[in-house]
């Protein structure tokens, strides 16, 4: 990648970057506290940084604080990334190239990495003969060639050669973990392979390992004019076979004809020994050289820094990432796999976070693109973007947009090089099929389609089967076959494949039956008769941060586990997974995954194995905040031990199981639990009961019963569209209600348990048997009419207007059930308002649930008036009077209980005829239209007063 200062009028920020230099080596050594190492690689990384920003600096009104601040972010996101090493996911033969992965290495861990690098090589020169893909390996790892660079040695494209690459790293790692797993058919005899082992530094190594691979030379040089044959433009087809090709790798003088024929760097120029600096020992304060960092020293195109970062720049510019991280001020908040030609990637990121830098990076912590944000004070910084392109026609755009309350990251990462692996797969198939049974050239046959490893292996499978048959039957040496004997032949080898084929068509498990049966293991492991304790940890783990909680329960119920206090942040994520579905104190317990997969619109379901004693459970879903969940059980009794949800915004949230134990009482702790209520012994129990009277609670202590329990109910959605009532009594809050299954009742059960001075008496739909629920009531008291015989006014609307009749049934119960929902939420704010009208006199933290609950319901209402107001002007009706203002808003709350029955009233008018009124849908839809404005206008005048009063 040239360097210049070619435009006098217009600097770009290349050339800021190096009017700079100077100055910004100054500012690093003062940021890491004069160490030269560290203060050098900041500013290299700060270059590939600096020239992928796509606004011009110059054009800045303070270019010099701007470049200080990047530089300072930059200093900090390294900082934070320090504890992470790559290498404790990655093998160093995954990276692109010896220079970045011992660049990336921990030094603690550099004597180990060089003996997998000298192994690595062993293994590439000893398959090298006989396959094309270590070869290639050779030049792309161990020379330093470029992907590019490649590609014009080999001929083929892109696609080709990081498949090959693929192929050699994969039996690479293969030979590290078990070197008695690869075997080559074709042996190479005993290579005189010589490693000299020069010394430990890493830029000794460099020059050791291409000494090892020169020394394993085989064959005889290639002349010059048969390269030039081989590489000229009208013979390009004759491609290198893999005798030449593992001769051109191991022969320097080789290798430099064809630099000169196809205008390649030489190999001097390759050597990184300036660029590895992993072993500099200068640290914090220390010096290096007559002059430290802070050395006012120009770069000279000669310089070795200069020429480093011109190859990072270079590796920069042709890596293609397996997978991509949206990396904030220096953490990972989001990955995904690059697995097709289009990859999208978004974050959701609440403004009050205010991130400082946003990038782009791969699993090689190779960072594509950087965005220093600005603050979004102008219109025209409420989106910002940066486009970067890449080698091969690939490209990264990264955008960022202010909102009101958050920001969104979209990445977009377009690869055509992925459309190009299907046409030629040709490249893997001909590459590896010589390497393993001959050692000719490659076919240069027509393309072939891609296929699958499973079918590859398949019919590897069933070819070695037919070679052994053969062998078999020239074993038998029969020149005439018994009819017997082969009749009894071909009957047991019909019987087995049919055998084979029932066990290969045998049905998949059920999701029911799968969920079913892990509800049963749960009910087994407490259903033992005598009451013990379950202690089970678990680890909670997000993009932002990882929980671990040591969760207790009685298998009998009794006995309460003890309040812990939660942080903001843990509490945010309580809430979070309780809308998807997972009960905080049980969060792998299958009967809420049931209760949460009943609840859902569950578009695909797929139960695989996870692991050779795993089964797991994978639901996905089409609408939501959740996009699918998944749960995993032990297949040999069917214990949950994970639970994965994956939010349409915010990622993966994952909880696994660390620990399971079932103990007696005698070995739990007694403050786990909440202190058990007992009432003294005695020998007169009757005259006991009529001298120790209940106590009354304070109003303090009920309005703390209260708030808690409507809260809990408004987060588990149960204060809408389920029959729950509450009353308020001298010995506290009574809960009761009839819910659908035994799960949804074990969830309110076990959260409301957690309110102190809270009474819950809930019932299930399978307790109570065959009997039906009781019907949904409106706000005024009057069931929901069945379907009447004569039309309701929307249907006759319907077919006046020839609308089609299949708008008829989902607008009637979207309209009453939205009508219910509004009346419903009406009744919970109205007893709020009327119980706590004087709200200064409460604690902090209920004065918050109180404001909180007001806020939802307030927008329960409002919702459900626009979802009817957007089904109502779907089918034609329009609001035609104006809404007059309300002059005094009415707070107490009889006013809107008026308009909110009318409203119900209104509803049940359109889409019945029960109330005997014969009004046309016309009129009907108008004042529905105008009293939910009304009912809009005079939420909005209250909310304004309760904060008025509140400050």
């Amino acid at each position: 990648m040239p360097f210049s200062h070619s435009n006098p009028v217009r600097r770009t920020n290349e050339d800021v970057f190096f009017d700079y230099y100077p100055r910004l080596l100054e500012w690093a050594a003062q940021i890491t506290h004069n160490d030269r190492s560290e203060a050098e690689d900041l500013v290299q990384d700060f270059y590939l940084r600096i020239t992928r920003i796509t606004r011009p600096i110059d054009e800045m009104e303070q270019p010099e604080g701007y470049l200080f601040r990047v530089l300072r972010n930059l200093y900090l996101v390294r900082v934070r990334q320090s504890g992470r090493n790559p290498l404790n996911n990655l093998s160093i033969v995954d990276y692109d190239s010896i220079e970045h992965g011992l660049a990336v290495a921990d030094r603690g861990e550099l004597l180990f990495v060089h003996d997998h690098l000298r192994k690595i090589c062993r293994y590439a020169c000893e398959r090298k003969s006989t396959v094309r893909s270590a070869s290639v390996l050779i030049l792309r790892f161990f020379h330093g060639y470029y992907p590019s660079e490649v590609m014009r040695i080999l001929q083929a494209g892109r696609s080709s050669v990081d498949m090959l690459l693929q192929t050699a790293r994969n039996e690479a790692r293969l030979s590290l973990e078990r070197p008695e797993a690869i075997r080559c058919i074709v042996p190479s005899g005993n290579l005189p392979l010589f490693f000299s082992k020069k010394g430990d530094s890493t830029h000794l190594l460099f020059h050791e390992l291409q000494e090892a691979v020169f020394s394993a030379v085989e064959g005889r040089c290639l002349e010059r004019a048969v390269l030039e044959r081989r590489y000229g433009a009208l013979n390009g087809s004759a491609k290198l076979t893999a005798q030449e090709l593992s001769h051109l790798v191991s022969c320097r003088s080789c290798l430099e004809r064809v630099n000169k024929i196809l205008d390649l760097p030489s190999l001097a120029e390759r050597s990184p020994e300036d660029g590895i600096d992993r072993d500099s020992m200068s640290g914090p304060g220390g010096v290096s050289g007559s002059r430290g960092p802070s050395a006012r020293k120009k770069l000279t195109r000669n310089s070795p820094t200069l020429r480093k970062m011109e190859r990072r720049a270079r590796e920069l510019f042709e890596h293609r990432p397996s997978s991509l991280e949206i990396v904030v001020d220096g953490e990972v908040r989001s990955s995904q796999r690059v697995t097709a030609e289009v990859n999208e990637l978004r974050l959701r990121l609440a403004n009050k976070e205010e991130p400082s830098l946003i990038e782009v990076q791969s699993e090689q912590l190779y960072c594509l693109a950087c965005l220093p944000l600005e603050s979004p004070d102008r219109s025209d910084r409420m989106k910002q973007v940066e486009t970067i392109s890449l080698s091969d026609r690939r490209s990264l755009i990264l955008t960022v947009t202010f909102g009101p309350d958050d920001l969104i990251v979209h990445v977009l990462y377009l690869d055509p090089v992925m459309a190009e692996m299907p046409e030629t797969d040709i490249a893997f198939e001909s590459a590896n099929a010589p390497a393993l049974f001959e050692t000719g050239s490659v076919s240069n046959g027509g393309f072939i389609p891609i296929v699958r490893h499973s079918e590859r292996q398949f019919r590897r499978w069933t070819s070695s089967f037919s070679v052994w048959l053969q062998r078999q039957y020239r074993r038998l040496f029969i020149g005439n076959m018994n009819p017997f004997l082969a009749s009894a032949v071909f009957l047991t080898l019909g019987a087995c494949v049919c055998l084979w084929l029932w066990h290969k068509s045998t049905p998949p498990m059920s999701a029911n039956l799968f969920l079913q049966r892990a509800e049963t293991a749960d009910q087994i492991a407490v259903s033992t008769g005598e009451s013990k304790v379950i202690a089970q940890k678990v680890r909670i783990r997000t993009a932002s941060q990882t929980i671990e909680r040591v969760i207790h329960r009685d298998t009998s119920g009794r006995r309460k586990p003890k309040l812990q206090p939660l942080d903001r942040q843990t509490t945010m994520l309580q809430a979070r997974l309780a809308k998807a579905g997972v009960n905080w104190d049980a969060p792998l317990s299958a009967a809420a995954y049931q209760d949460w997969y009943k609840h859902s619109r569950v578009t695909r379901d797929s139960v695989q194995t996870a692991g050779s004693t795993l089964l797991m459970l994978t639901t996905t879903i089409d609408s939501g905040d959740v996009t699918k969940e998944s749960l995993t059980v032990r297949a040999a009794d069917f214990h949950p031990v994970e639970r994965t949800i994956s939010f349409r915004d915010t990622g993966n949230v994952e909880i696994a199981e660390l620990d399971y134990n079932v103990m007696p009482w005698s070995a739990a702790d007694p403050s786990w639990f909440e202190p058990v209520v007992t009432t003294a012994a005695s020998d007169l129990p009757a005259m006991h009961a009529a001298i120790h009277l209940p106590r009354g609670l304070a109003d303090s202590e009920l309005d703390e019963a209260e708030l808690g329990a409507r809260t809990v109910l408004n987060q588990l959605q149960a204060d809408a569209g389920e029959p729950i009532s509450l009353a308020r009594t001298a010995e506290g809050m009574e809960v009761k209600g009839v819910v659908d299954t035994n799960a949804r009742k074990r969830e309110l059960l076990s959260r409301l348990a957690l309110i102190p001075n809270v009474h819950a008496s809930i019932l299930s739909a399978e307790e109570i048997g065959p009997r039906p629920l009781p019907s949904a009531v409106s706000g005024d008291g009057q069931p929901r009419s069945p379907i009447q015989e004569q039309p309701s006014p929307l249907e006759q609307y319907l077919r006046k207007k020839n609308l089609s009749m299949d708008q008829l049934v989902p607008a009637s119960d979207n309209l009453l059930d939205g009508s219910l929902r509004i009346v419903q939420a009406g009744v919970h704010l109205s007893e709020l308002q009327s119980r706590f009208r004087e709200v200064n006199p409460l604690p902090v933290n209920e004065q918050t649930q109180l404001e909180t609950l007001s806020r939802n319901y307030r927008g329960t209402i409002t919702a459900g008036i626009y979802a009817n107001q957007q089904i109502l002007l779907s089918l034609g009706f329009a609001s035609s009077s104006p809404v007059p203002e309300i002059s005094e808003p009415d707070r107490s709350g009889r006013g809107i209980d008026e308009q909110l029955r009318r409203y119900r009233q209104l509803c049940l008018e359109m889409v019945s005829n029960e109330t005997g009124l014969t009004r046309s849908a016309p009129e009907i839809a108008r004042e529905i239209l105008d009293v939910g404005e009304r009912i809009r206008l005079h939420l909005a005048d209250t909310s304004t007063a309760f904060r008025k009063d509140n400050n």
